[in-house]
């Protein structure tokens, strides 16, 4: 008489303490379908060998086993299918990923496109909703308090000199609003 698989195992078991497949499936989140391959020995329609481990583990637990027993079995199943030639469940391994010329050039183009767009983004939320900045108009104003004298000799120097009187306020800075005005009469009725 050969030994029992892990799955004929785990549902004699399951079967004698009267648990219904349904609720080890709730109680292990492990689906119904999964639970019946497990039972029938069936490892072709599960996902790699490290979650079918996870799985008999959890069943093993759920239903009150050791399960580190039930995994013992599950190395016996896999040693003699592995003998008789048929199938294991596929171990995950690390590989290594080529990512070759062309790869690498629709990166580039991509990230390049990218900043690409948002130089324009950024143009474009600059233009259209920066704030405003008042400009200021610079301009020499002249004063109605220039006077300019003509040259003239001054009575005690002995040498010939030029007077030059002027009164000249500074640069008038005139903002936007102040260019459409008109001009306001002083205390003596001379517009400004």
């Amino acid at each position: 008489m050969s030994k029992e698989t892990v799955g004929e195992y785990l549902k004699k078991e399951r079967q004698l303490r009267q648990i219904s497949i349904q609720e080890v499936a709730d109680g292990t989140k492990i689906s119904i379908s999964r639970l019946r391959l497990i039972e029938e020995n069936k490892f072709d329609g599960l996902p790699a060998e490290v979650f079918v481990r996870g799985f008999i583990r959890n069943y093993a637990e759920y239903i009150g086993l050791d399960p580190e027993e039930a995994i013992m079995r599950l190395e016996e199943d896999l040693k003699g299918q592995a003998v008789s030639g048929a199938k294991q469940p596929e171990m995950v391994t690390a590989t290594s990923i080529d990512v070759g010329n062309r790869d690498a050039g629709r990166f580039l183009g991509i990230a390049i496109g990218i900043i690409l767009l948002l130089l324009v983004a950024a143009g474009l939320y600059y233009f259209f909703f920066s704030p405003k900045v008042n400009t200021f108009i610079l301009s020499p104003v002249p004063s109605s308090n220039m006077t300019v004298e003509a040259p003239r000799q001054v009575e005690g120097s002995s040498n010939d000199s030029v007077t030059l009187k002027k009164h000249v306020s500074g640069p008038k800075i005139l903002l936007e609003q102040e260019t459409n005005t008109t001009a306001i009469p002083d205390a003596d009725g001379k517009g400004r």
